[in-house]
């Protein structure tokens, strides 16, 4: 097993917030799909998105030191996509503001009957949400533990086997799956600290 452990002695927040450029890289991995999928909820074009994203993740930048975690929601996703409904809306207000539009009280109706893709979130769509960071994280951290140990885990962890069982399997002591398993948990919990439940 070949994990950094500097890389992993502070949270990813934490990392990020000291301007750690694998801490970044990482939770834009993490992000950066979710990001692109509410853009394109809210019906912003591909160069649009493009923008915007930039825009969010400049903000995140600038105001992550401020960022206080809740552990009574997924404040940390809450929060970022709080920062994209406000970059959003602002890419909307300067693309009003460029554009010769029609006004008067038809426009405004129109403008009403669209529906707020930012509006408040079904249980069910945050549990993906959550389950996406979650599988999103699994993918970044697997390149760093042994591929059997990654299956050991994937066994015990995702499909509920035995740790006795796998090891037999694999013809090692249980205790051998449970420190694997306990050790990429570990890792994973660290990714996601601060950010999901």
């Amino acid at each position: 097993m070949s994990v950094n452990s500097d890389a992993t002695s502070m949270s990813l927040l934490g990392r990020a917030v000291e301007e750690d450029e694998q801490a970044w890289n990482q939770l834009v991995h993490l992000y950066g799909p979710l990001v692109q999928r509410w853009c394109r909820q809210a019906g912003l074009s591909d160069d649009d998105t493009a923008d915007v994203f930039q825009e969010t993740f400049q903000a995140v930048a600038r105001k992550l030191g401020t960022f206080k975690p809740r552990r009574d929601v997924a404040s940390f996703r809450c929060w970022l996509k709080t920062i994209v409904r406000t970059k959003t809306i602002d890419h909307h207000r300067k693309a009003n503001r460029q554009a010769t539009g029609a006004g008067g009280t038809d426009a405004q109706l129109r403008i009403s009957e669209i529906a707020d893709p930012f509006s408040e979130e079904s249980e069910e769509q945050a549990a993906s949400e959550d389950a996406f960071i979650v599988q999103r994280a699994m993918d970044l951290i697997e390149k760093e533990f042994d591929p059997r140990n990654w299956s050991a885990f994937e066994q015990v962890a995702m499909k509920g086997r035995s740790a006795t069982d796998v090891a037999k399997e694999l013809g090692v002591e249980p205790q051998t799956i449970r420190q694997a398993n306990y050790r990429i948990r570990r890792r994973l919990r660290l990714v996601l600290e601060d950010l999901v439940e």
